[in-house]
């Protein structure tokens, strides 16, 4: 029996026996089986190997086939239980390094998820990061929204008392006795009170913020209520009104001038939805 036949009656498939001892010359049975456990995952092991040369593959002739000058020799004869043992002991050694090939690609395949889970972690961490920094740009843009509007609030507070001061000067000189006259007196005579043309109106919109523009003394309350439609459209329906002291104008008056109003030289008017014009 050649050699072919030995590793056919272990169980080695044909093509790749013929392959095995192709590439080891036929040397020997060994060495035809450990290139068979170095190659046992080779693409191509089970693919056909054309013959050669004239040799057949696998027979005897090729195993045994001597070169010039060389006696032929006889191959060694194998008895069953030789061949029982040497396929127990290939079988275990393929089983074994079947066992290895399963082993490293089971710890390949741990490492690529352990790579797999670290960069799905740092790519939520990344995310939670920038939630995070969002978050505390918002918090920093409301803080800055409530500091101005604080501060234009103020300012309003700070521009009404001044006008309601103003106001009060005013009419604490208007309300003022004038001294009588004096046939011989060498005090200079009072100054008449100051005759204003223009007029610097606040306006407080409905919104809280103010509108502040200048008029003519003469221009009339309906004027401002003209400049005010003109500026915000969507102010359909509104009425004034001062805070200090409290009035509310009605419309017989948004026909009077700011002068004769009391208006001049500056105040502070409320512009309400409430009431109709």
């Amino acid at each position: 029996m050649g050699l072919k036949e030995d590793m056919v009656s272990m169980g080695f498939g044909e093509n790749r026996t013929a392959r095995a001892l192709k590439a080891v010359r036929y040397e020997s049975l060994e060495r035809a089986i450990a290139w068979l456990e170095c190659h046992e995952n080779d693409p191509d092991i089970d693919d056909p190997v054309p013959e050669s040369e004239g040799h057949v593959l696998g027979s005897t002739a090729d195993s045994t086939a001597p070169s010039q000058g060389e006696q032929q020799e006889a191959p060694p004869v194998i008895t069953d239980e030789e061949r029982a043992a040497k396929q127990a002991a290939v079988q275990a050694r393929i089983a074994q390094r079947r066992a290895e090939t399963e082993e490293k690609d089971r710890q390949d395949s741990i490492l690529k998820e352990k790579i797999r889970r670290k960069e799905g972690q740092s790519l939520a961490d990344y995310r939670d990061k920038k939630q995070q920094d969002d978050m505390k740009v918002m918090a920093e843009e409301r803080r800055q929204k409530k500091l101005e509007d604080e501060r234009s609030r103020k300012q309003v507070l700070a521009q009404i008392k001044k006008d309601r001061e103003a106001r009060a000067a005013e009419r604490r000189s208007e309300q003022q006795p004038i001294p009588a006259a004096v046939p011989v007196s060498t005090t200079p005579a009072a100054a008449p009170p100051k005759n204003y043309d223009e007029c610097r109106l606040q306006l407080r919109l409905p919104s809280g913020q103010p509108l502040v523009n200048s008029f003519k003394a003469e221009d009339t309350l309906g004027d401002v209520a003209a400049f005010i439609r003109e500026k915000h459209s969507e102010l359909e329906s509104f009425s004034l009104m001062t805070s200090f002291p409290r009035k509310n104008y009605q419309t017989s008056e948004y026909t009077l001038s700011l002068k004769s109003l009391g208006l001049c030289p500056s105040s502070v008017l409320i512009v309400s939805k409430q009431g109709p014009v």
